[in-house]
C-alpha cells in the first residue's frame, strides 16, 4: 500500500489478493485516511468498500450487545431500551431495515437522522438524547473493531433551562384540584413528593420499610448513593396512612410514570395557567423553597441527592439577599473614631 502524487491530486493504491485498489483524492491526508481504513477493515474482516469480507456488524447485532453489556438491569435501562428502538426505527425508515451494516452509518447519515427528528418536532436536547444512544452503540462495536469509523455527531449546545417551580398560591390551587375521592392517589403524591423532594422514580420505588420514624430512606438513586430525607408533618400523615395496610416489601404508590403523565396532562388542560407544570416541577419546588429559606446550599445538596454541586448552584440566584444584614454584623467590632 502507498501514496503517490497522480496529476493534481494523491491517489492511495493497494493490493488484496492480487487485486488492485486505488481511489484518488485532492488532499494526501485524506488518501492516507483512506488508506489506514482499509488496512484496518482488512485486519479486522470487515467488510468496506466492498473489499473485505463480511464480518462487521449490523445495526440491530450492535445495539443488542451493548444493551445487554451495558445497560441491562441499569437505571436506564428503561431510557436506553427505548431510544435504541427509535433508532432502529430510522434506519428501518431510511434503509428499510434495521439489520444494516454500521459502516453505512455514516456522519451523512446521521445529519438525516437530525433533520428527520427536528422535523417531527423534537427539541435539540430530545434529539441530543439519541444521538448519545446510538454514539454508545457506534463506539461500543468500535471497540470491538466490528464498524471502521466513527460518524460525527453534530450535538446542539443545550440552554440551562429555566427552573420552574409553584408559588404558595400555585400550591393550594393544585391540592383543591386533586382533593377529590377519584384523585386520591395524586393528591397523596402530590403532598409527599412537594415535601421530600425526591425524585418520579424514587417516589414510585418507595416502599414501606423505607419509612422511618421522622424520615423516609432513599435508595437507589441516581448518584448511585442512598439517602435520608426528613418529613413535614403532613407528609408523614399521608405516609403513615398509605403503609398501614402494607407489608414491608409493597411500593406506597402504586402509580406509573404513565398515569402521572396523563393526570397532569388533564390537569394543565383543566388549569391553562398551570401549562408548564410537570411532575419533576414538585421537586424544584421542593429544592427552591429550602433555598429561599436561607438554607445552606451543601445541606440543600444533600437532601436532593445531586451529585455534583454544580447541580445545586442553578438554584443559588434564589437564596436571600444577605450582603446588607452580612455587612451589618461588623459594626459590633467597629468603634467609631
Amino acid at each position: 500500500m502507498a501514496v503517490h502524487i497522480r496529476g493534481a491530486g494523491f491517489q492511495a493504491n493497494l493490493t488484496i489478493d492480487k487485486k488492485r485498489y486505488r481511489k484518488t483524492f485532492s488532499k494526501s491526508a485524506d488518501a492516507h485516511a483512506w488508506e489506514q481504513k482499509i488496512k484496518f477493515s482488512i485486519e479486522n474482516d470487515i467488510e468496506i468498500l466492498g473489499i473485505s469480507g463480511s464480518k462487521s456488524w449490523t445495526y440491530k447485532i450492535a445495539s443488542d450487545q451493548c444493551f445487554e453489556i451495558n445497560w441491562k438491569g441499569e437505571k436506564s435501562e428503561v431510557t436506553n431500551e427505548m431510544n435504541r428502538r427509535i433508532v432502529g426505527d430510522f434506519l428501518v425508515h431510511k434503509f428499510g431495515t434495521d439489520e444494516v451494516d454500521l459502516n453505512k452509518i455514516t456522519t451523512l447519515i446521521v445529519d438525516d437522522f437530525v433533520i428527520y427528528f427536528r422535523k417531527k418536532g423534537n427539541s435539540d436536547s430530545t434529539i441530543n438524547r439519541k444521538l448519545m444512544c446510538l454514539s454508545k452503540i457506534m463506539k461500543f462495536a468500535h471497540e470491538r473493531k466490528k464498524v471502521v469509523e466513527l460518524p460525527k455527531l453534530p450535538l446542539k449546545k443545550e440552554p440551562k433551562g429555566k427552573i420552574r417551580w409553584l408559588t404558595l398560591e400555585e400550591d393550594k390551587l393544585l391540592l383543591k384540584y386533586f382533593d377529590f375521592p377519584w384523585t386520591r392517589d395524586y393528591l397523596d403524591y402530590f403532598i409527599v413528593a412537594i415535601d421530600t423532594g425526591l425524585r418520579t422514580s424514587e417516589m414510585l420505588r418507595l416502599e414501606k420499610k423505607d419509612i422511618l420514624e421522622k424520615r423516609i430512606k432513599v435508595e437507589l438513586t441516581k448518584s448511585g448513593e442512598s439517602r435520608k430525607v426528613g418529613l413535614t408533618p403532613r407528609a408523614k400523615r399521608v405516609l403513615e396512612r398509605r403503609s398501614r395496610a402494607l407489608k414491608d416489601d409493597e411500593k406506597v404508590f402504586m402509580l406509573t410514570k404513565t398515569k402521572l403523565r396523563y393526570r397532569f396532562d388533564v390537569m394543565r388542560k383543566d388549569i391553562p395557567e398551570l401549562k408548564d407544570v410537570h411532575p419533576h416541577v414538585l421537586r424544584h419546588t421542593f429544592c427552591s423553597r429550602l433555598v429561599q429559606l436561607g438554607a445552606p446550599l451543601a445541606n440543600v445538596q444533600e437532601l436532593m441527592g445531586h451529585e455534583v454541586i454544580e447541580t445545586t448552584m442553578r438554584y443559588a440566584h434564589l437564596a436571600p439577599d444577605h450582603d446588607a444584614s452580612d455587612i451589618s454584623l461588623l459594626s459590633k467590632f467597629v468603634t467609631d473614631l
